[in-house]
């Protein structure tokens, strides 16, 4: 797990919080995250993080290595907000292209208010020392096909910065549709990662269930904290329901399909673990 409670000591409110040292896997990206991506987050409260580096961040992947940086809106972006992060980064549209012109060929600067997505990137050179040089480059995905609901975001912590999270059923969702999908040059890449997922599903969803009640420990305590017997009552109806859909999820999914031995053997594992 990534992810710990902290409580503001001048106010008494809780919130979820990254690990120190969480990104440290991660070599020369973090410092591209800690630089570039925090900034951004940052510059446009739309933005929601997306793909791998949410799952990645929230514990369901290995930290390992990370390709593009996803990110999903929350509200329509517009060009004002597309050239002030492109300018602000000095960014390149990778479909953009380039023109002739007398100054040689350059960047051509358009903004599709219909593009699905818009790819932006970043290359630059940085000083090893006085003999060597080395080439840096990252690349970030702006998707576009759907809005982001608030309630299907996780808020968590980096440092005091807010990061906002998509839910991982929704990350995992696109990643059956491209795996499904046979027009996609990436069908056999998702079909693998999906079917691992599926091979081992439990985790996934013990996973989900101690980040929701976490995140319902959070809400109850702030409110709390802030005297709402209205929506502690709220939360607590929310909480009592979630469980019980959850537990009627793992009898029906989880015990039903199993053999009455293979189930005998799973309950005696699930003690071994608790303990």
């Amino acid at each position: 797990m990534n992810i710990i409670y902290n409580i503001d000591s001048s106010t008494g409110l809780m919130r979820l919080q990254f690990k120190k040292n969480v990104l440290d896997p991660l070599g020369d990206n973090k410092d591209i995250f800690e630089k570039y991506i925090l900034p951004i987050l940052a510059m446009n409260e739309k933005f929601c993080l997306t793909g791998s580096l949410s799952l990645k961040l929230l514990g369901f992947e290995p930290m390992d290595k990370v390709g593009d940086f996803d990110f999903g809106l929350l509200d329509t972006f517009t060009e004002e907000e597309y050239n002030a992060i492109k300018n602000f980064f000095q960014l390149y549209n990778t479909k953009e292209g380039y023109e002739f012109s007398e100054r040689g060929n350059i960047p051509v600067n358009r903004f599709d208010p219909k593009a699905h997505m818009w790819q932006l990137a970043k290359s630059w050179e940085e000083t090893v020392n006085d003999e060597l040089a080395r080439s840096r480059h990252f690349k970030m995905d702006i998707f576009s096909d759907e809005m982001i609901r608030s309630k299907d975001t996780i808020v968590i912590h980096y440092d005091d910065f807010p990061i906002k999270l998509i839910h991982p059923s929704i990350t995992l969702s696109y990643r059956m549709r491209y795996a499904l999908d046979i027009r996609s040059s990436t069908t056999f890449k998702y079909w693998e990662k999906m079917k691992a997922f599926m091979d081992n599903a439990k985790s996934y969803y013990n996973q989900i269930r101690a980040i929701s009640k976490m995140y319902a420990r959070v809400h109850e305590h702030n409110a709390n904290v802030e005297g709402n017997q209205k929506k502690i009552d709220y939360i607590r109806g929310l909480i009592d329901r979630r469980n019980h859909n959850m537990d009627d999820f793992f009898s029906k999914v989880f015990e039903e399909t199993l053999d009455p031995f293979s189930l005998i053997l799973e309950k005696e594992r699930e003690k071994f673990v608790k303990q």
